[in-house]
């Protein structure tokens, strides 16, 4: 009976030590802010969900979402609002740095997504079924072919994917009530929001930001970061 408790307990503990190794954080002090963007933007491009935790130079410690990245600014989402890191002598952003943590966990998985066609929200709804707590992000990029969608409609999908993620939409053709779009990097969830009730036809790619392979489609690639 002991030898079988110290088993389980073994199991366990690498089963905890396993998800604890997916994790990794770099770290840079504030006048090393170019480095930390580019190490973020790098990851975020790979299609890794990224946080970034900031001390600035006063002792508050801020934690968001990483949204862009570019020379000596980095800019995170916190609680829906966009907020400007810069190094400790920044002037234009709203946060000083002193001290600067880049997050991120589990690995990308790569899958082929093939010709999917029907309502937006049944058929991206389709991968979310496979999301679990140790999914961060699930990313696709790829043509969609949609019908019956108005201007409106195609502007508030863009400004969403550009505007409130890392992803983005380039519009492609507009013919009469029909439109085809360019998704890049562009959440899931937003798709299977703003195309809910529109008859669509896609192909790409999915990028998935998790602990384990999770989604019975073809892998393309595994990115460890």
């Amino acid at each position: 009976m002991d030898k079988y408790r110290l088993v389980v307990i073994l199991i366990i503990l690498v089963g905890i030590s396993g998800v604890i190794i997916t994790k990794v954080s770099k770290h840079y002090q504030g006048g090393e802010i170019y480095e930390a963007a580019n190490e973020a933007m790098n990851l975020l491009a790979e299609g890794f969900n990224v946080t970034i935790k900031v001390t600035s130079v006063d002792g508050r410690t801020i934690t968001g979402e990483l949204f862009a990245a570019k020379g000596s600014e980095i800019i995170i989402i916190v609680n829906g609002t966009k907020i400007t890191v810069g190094g400790p002598s920044a002037t234009k952003e709203d946060i000083k740095a002193k001290h600067i943590e880049v997050i991120h966990k589990g690995k990308v998985y790569v899958y082929e997504v093939p010709g999917t066609k029907g309502d937006g929200w049944k058929t991206f709804s389709w991968y979310e079924k496979y999301r679990t707590q140790d999914t961060y992000s699930m990313r696709f990029s790829g043509l969609i072919y949609i019908e019956n969608i108005s201007i409106i409609e195609l502007g508030e999908l863009k400004y969403s994917a550009d505007y409130l993620t890392f992803g983005s939409v380039t519009i492609k053709g507009i013919y009469g009530n029909n439109a085809i779009i360019w998704a890049n990097y562009v959440p899931i969830e937003i798709l299977r929001e703003y195309l809910k009730g529109k008859e669509v036809f896609y192909y790409g790619t999915l990028y998935v930001n998790s602990e384990k392979r999770n989604l019975p489609l073809k892998v393309l690639e595994v990115r460890s970061g």
